[in-house]
This record gives structure tokens, C-alpha cells and sequence, in this order.
């Protein structure tokens, strides 16, 4: 059961990364007329997904 909890909490973070990925750029980031603003944020966002990728992937192969 606790594998389950873990794997449901990664998978909510990922969920709500992508969708603040979304929202962010086009919300607080919005004023910030400079091409770093989303793309740092995208990249931060982008190593967070990858991170909760492997966890939730990392015991399928047992």
C-alpha cells in the first residue's frame, strides 16, 4: 500500500507541474517581456518532471 501512495503522490506532482508550467507563464510571468522568464521556468520544471519520472518508474522492472 505504501508503494501505491508514492506512486499517487508523484503522479499528482507531475500532473500539477505540467499544468503550472501552463498557467504560470501566461499569469505571474506575464509582464516579463524577456525570453528567460518562462524558459528558466520551463527548465526548472522540466528537471522536477524528470525526477518524479524516475521515482515513479523506478521499481517496474521488479
Amino acid at each position: 500500500m505504501m508503494k501505491s501512495k508514492s506512486k499517487l503522490f508523484w503522479g499528482a506532482l507531475i500532473v500539477l507541474l505540467i499544468v503550472l508550467a501552463y498557467i504560470l507563464p501566461y499569469t505571474v510571468l506575464s509582464k516579463v517581456n524577456d525570453w528567460y522568464g518562462s524558459f528558466l521556468l520551463w527548465g526548472i520544471i522540466g528537471v522536477l518532471i524528470i525526477i518524479a519520472n524516475y521515482m515513479v518508474t523506478r521499481d517496474w522492472g521488479k
